[in-house]
């Protein structure tokens, strides 16, 4: 995305990604969200199977599964790779990650990583280099798609000033359980790692400041003469994906039920002839729909019944294309025998239907 909204609404501050004029997605401020947070915790108790159970202090309960696993009452160190969701802590895991405009420090993973946007024209391999000439035997990063039009000195501050981060994070308390680090500010977060490089931030006068001390070096700010929030109808935007129901142009719609084992989503024709139009529109409503509502974990489809391999594999294509620059891991399998596609994406943030419900208390 290349085009963000910063806005102060009358709910609080909120950040959006625009797609041809529309919201596609929305990050509303909660300073007490504990995505990437770091905590020295104490570990109450170990499920064979499941993992262990990390006692956060004031933040809860996470669940550390995998690796070897961890003896009880013993402290360790864990970063939050899931947020809390539907009542559940956080996932937990120990391979902790401080993430910069241009790149992702990794202090227990050595190597050197760039992600698959980078374009392939020589970028890719200096900035490897570059990486690689910088970080020290032991420690790792991932050089990220904005690093591509970033000077070499700002790249080498950026790595200065996430390895400062994480010796106070090291140097901090023995006591568990103890919070060390917490992001200070999620929609500079959001909008770091989700506007494209070069993009524009769309903000309103009064927080012309604010945005300046974001430190997207390489974003252009341009100034509202209205609050965006009402500019771009934001506070209906979000009603709107709040709603079980969503119509399809064409007509039918769609139908988006969250449950505590999964997503269900299921299309309906509303008397459409045309089955494999219907599905397609409806794949391309069905991607928009789970970034807005920042959906993850498991996602059952069911489409209407196609008769052709040929069709189905379209609506498959249509669906995966949808989610285009989607951070999130994700992993889609085929239409089965029934009709329904399969999908899991990794949670990154916390639903927006839990984000408008924590700002409306």
């Amino acid at each position: 995305m290349n085009r963000a909204l910063l806005t102060e609404a009358p709910w609080g501050r909120t950040a959006a990604l625009l797609a041809g004029g529309t919201v596609a997605e929305l990050r509303l401020e909660h300073p007490a969200d504990e995505m990437g947070s770091i905590w020295r915790g104490r570990v109450l108790r170990v499920e064979p199977g499941l993992g262990a159970f990390v006692d956060l202090g004031d933040d809860g309960t996470g669940l550390l599964a995998g690796g070897k696993p961890p003896q009880e009452g013993s402290s360790l160190l864990v970063q939050a790779t899931r947020p809390s969701a539907g009542g559940k802590g956080p996932a937990l895991g120990r391979a902790p990650r401080l993430a910069g405009r241009y790149l992702v420090y990794t202090p227990r993973n050595p190597g050197v990583a760039a992600s698959k946007r980078l374009p392939d024209d020589g970028t890719r391999a200096r900035l490897q280099g570059l990486a690689r000439r910088l970080v020290g035997p032991f420690e790792g990063v991932v050089v990220r798609a904005a690093a591509a039009d970033a000077a070499d000195t700002a790249f080498a501050r950026e790595l200065d000033m996430l390895r400062a981060c994480w010796q106070r994070i090291e140097a901090a308390s023995d006591e568990a359980p103890a919070l060390l680090w917490r992001e200070a500010d999620p929609l500079q977060a959001f909008l770091r790692d989700r506007l494209a490089p070069g993009g524009t931030v769309l903000a309103d006068r009064r927080l012309r400041p604010y945005a300046e001390r974001m430190g997207l070096p390489d974003a252009r700010i341009e100034l509202l003469e209205e609050p965006g929030w009402q500019a771009f109808d934001l506070e209906d935007a979000i009603q709107r994906a709040l709603e079980p129901v969503v119509a399809l142009a064409g007509g039918g719609s769609i139908s988006v039920e969250e449950t505590r084992a999964a997503v269900v989503i299921d299309v309906d024709g509303g008397g459409r002839k045309d089955a494999l139009a219907l599905n397609l529109e409806a794949a391309e409503a069905v991607a928009r729909e789970i970034q807005l509502r920042g959906l993850g974990g498991l996602v059952l489809i069911d489409f209407v019944d196609l008769d052709r391999a040929a069709e189905r594999r379209r609506v498959d294509r249509r669906l995966a294309d949808g989610f285009a620059g989607d951070p999130a891991a994700r992993q889609q399998l085929p239409f089965s025998p029934l009709g329904v596609v399969e999908m899991t994406r990794q949670r990154l943030r916390v639903p927006l239907a839990e984000q408008w419900a924590l700002r409306r208390r």
